[in-house]
């Protein structure tokens, strides 16, 4: 509400009601507002105090115009209390130097404040003005913060004046500062622009051909600046803001590139060939030369070049004469490129060649076949004499019939016309490979010397891991405990025979002994030797008197101290001996008697792999179970916990092997156990 509006209320209002109460005394302002001085988003506080007759009213008003002329305040974000004798103000860079005043009132009249002043610090706003100037140009700068200082970081591209006239001196870009220091604190804002020159007119960059549905990138060195790129073509092609350009349509087109900056405007343009996929079209003509003759093949399409796929069987011309020049096909193309890509036509030529040699051997037994073959498929086979040898006539496989001599044909017919190979072959009886003669049984490591009925062979064995064979003495080296087989070949120019002997490899017994490591006098205890194959062999006893032996493995212990076991077994390889030491003990003195274990189980026996072993111990401890094969050999080892049921997976081959349990004090005990698959 403006003031005079409001005033002549209000003196209407105090006429009438002085007529009523003309004793009441008017307001006087007793203590007026004081100006504050606040920094952005702080309050300030207006206070008045008046005399008069009660209830006294008030009402605040602000002025922007340096008193000129009022409004009234309204509370809300900014203003509370104006209807009060107090009056909050949130200041804002706005209000700065905004004025206010109170007006009390009674019925008896008013009375109006002294007018102040709101100062409101505020920091550095944002710079406003041009951001590009021209080199050796001005442009001017403002701050809604007064009282800064005005700065450029780069003095050489740009200079300002305290004013904030900043003027062009190099080229690039500048970062202008304006620093304001007040009761508030030191603020700092930043404002970037660019320094121009005189551009001059630069070409445009890139490919000058595209292809109609792809792109290529142009570029153009005046790069600072506002640029434009357009196409003179409608439907030719289209180009990005950025420079990229798409082709639509087949033919020219021109592209422009348009830049402005403070100093000056440039154009340019450059011509750019819109092409498509170009056509393969077809290629005709023969399908076949001879060797050293030439055909013509033709295209539907021009403007393309020719090539040959294999020009060590055909080679073609520039306008399309293929020769012929070995046996083949070879794939005659017709070549055309542009930006878009290539397209080929092509045409297989076949290049033929009067009959070459036969392949194959000269000479074949009696009821013996051979096969003769030739480079040149498709011919006729025939034989001169069928009562000496016959052959297939398209698959030229030779049967010999009788002793003689039979030339074998090849007949073809092609583009070269008809022509004949031939080879003679000889036929004459299958050779005799005689007998062999020697021993059949040979030790690892050791030889043995086979014999021929019939000289002249050749020897050789089924696997070279069990055993070799010298390709000319006979002479057999034995190499692993196997069964293998001898050849002996005999071969003449009428075919091969051959002798088969077959060859045991044997090696001295292999075997373990395995005795008690401690039992107890008084007792009868069994010497182990694993595997069962390896018995038939002699046990003795180093002390007879203490522990003699009663049986095939068993003792009797007499007394006290030690006794060495040994069992020795003898083949036509040598003699194998093993030894172990048993302590004799007293019965109070032995922890296990025995084999140490109270019971040891094993299930299932026959098994596939999987076993479970229950081993019953006097003790809680560690148990080693060791499995060997029927050679004595360790195959497998198991570290299980006694007195429980132990789930174990044999991964071995199908057959029969020992399974030994030894405690940590040395017992033992063995099972036998069969495997299947």
């Amino acid at each position: 509400m403006k003031r005079s509006v409001y005033l002549s209320s209000l003196m209407a209002l105090c006429c009438t009601l002085f007529a009523f109460s003309s004793r009441a005394q008017a307001p006087a302002v007793t203590t007026n507002p004081v100006s504050a001085t606040i920094c952005a988003a702080d309050t300030a506080w207006f206070h008045i105090a008046a005399s008069g007759a009660t209830p006294l009213d008030f009402q605040w008003e602000f002025s922007t115009d340096g008193g000129t002329t009022w409004d009234t305040t309204a509370d809300g974000s900014v203003y509370e209390g104006t209807f009060n004798d107090t009056l909050r103000v949130i200041g804002t860079a706005v209000m700065n130097g905004t004025r206010y005043r109170a007006l009390v009132f009674n019925t008896s009249g008013s009375d109006t404040s002294d007018v102040v002043t709101l100062s409101v610090h505020v920091p550095a706003g944002a710079i406003s003005g041009p951001s590009i100037v021209c080199r050796a140009g001005t442009i001017t700068l403002a701050n809604a913060a007064v009282g800064g200082t005005w700065a450029t970081m780069h003095p050489t591209v740009s200079t300002i004046t305290s004013g904030g006239v900043l003027t062009g001196v190099g080229f690039g870009r500048d970062t202008v500062t304006y620093d304001v220091t007040n009761a508030c604190g030191t603020f700092n804002e930043e404002y970037a622009i660019r320094v121009d020159t005189t551009m001059v007119v630069a070409p445009i960059a890139g490919p000058t051909a595209v292809c109609a549905g792809n792109t290529i990138t142009l570029t153009n060195s005046n790069t600072i600046g506002t640029h434009t790129w357009m196409v003179g073509v409608t439907g030719r092609s289209i180009i990005s803001a950025a420079g990229v350009l798409t082709g639509v349509s087949a033919g020219l087109d021109t592209v422009m590139y348009h830049i402005s900056n403070a100093c000056n405007t440039v154009d340019t343009s450059m011509l750019v060939h819109v092409e498509t996929l170009p056509a393969a079209g077809t290629v005709s003509g023969p399908s076949a030369v001879c060797a050293g003759s030439w055909i013509t093949l033709t295209s539907s399409v021009t403007g393309g070049i020719w090539l040959s796929g294999t020009p060590s069987v055909a080679v073609v011309s520039s306008v399309g004469n293929v020769t012929g020049i070995g046996y083949g096909t070879s794939v005659i193309s017709y070549y055309q490129s542009n930006s878009c890509g290539a397209a080929i036509a092509t045409w297989p030529v076949t290049v033929d060649i009067t009959a070459p040699a036969i392949i194959g051997n000269d000479s074949v037994g009696i009821d013996s076949t051979l096969a003769l073959t030739n480079i040149v498929p498709g011919g006729v086979w025939s034989s001169t004499v069928d009562a000496i040898a016959t052959v297939g006539s398209s698959t030229g496989i030779v049967t010999g019939v009788a002793t003689g001599v039979a030339t074998i044909r090849y007949r073809i017919t092609n583009t070269c016309g008809t022509s004949v190979a031939t080879t003679p072959m000889h036929v004459g009886p299958l050779p005799d490979a005689g007998t062999v003669t020697g021993p059949d049984t040979v030790c690892v490591g050791a030889t043995i010397t086979l014999t021929p009925s019939v000289a002249g062979g050749t020897w050789t064995t089924k696997n070279d891991t069990n055993a070799t064979v010298d390709l000319n003495t006979g002479v057999v080296t034995g190499h692993r405990s196997r069964r293998d087989t001898v050849y002996y070949y005999v071969t003449t120019a009428f075919g091969r025979s051959r002798v088969v002997k077959p060859i045991f490899v044997n090696e001295p017994p292999v075997f373990e002994l395995i005795a008690p490591a401690a039992v107890a006098v008084g007792g009868y205890y069994t010497l182990t030797v694993t595997p069962t194959s390896a018995l038939g062999g002699t046990f003795t006893t180093s002390n007879a008197t203490m522990t003699p032996l009663i049986g095939y493995g068993f003792f009797v212990v007499m007394g006290t101290g030690t006794s060495v076991f040994t069992y020795s077994k003898t083949n036509g390889c040598g003699t194998t001996t093993k030894r172990d030491t048993v302590s004799l003990l007293l019965p109070g003195e032995v922890k296990s008697v025995g084999l140490g274990f109270a019971s040891m189980k094993v299930f299932p026996n026959p098994t596939q792999g999987k076993l479970t072993v229950d081993l019953n111990t006097n003790t809680n401890e560690q148990v080693t179970l060791v499995l060997t094969n029927v050679a004595g050999q360790k195959v497998q080892e198991f570290v299980v916990p006694a007195n429980k049921q132990n789930e174990i997976e044999i991964n071995q081959p199908a057959g029969v092997y020992m399974m030994t349990a030894v405690t940590q004090d040395g017992n033992r005990h063995t099972a036998t156990i069969t495997v299947t698959r």
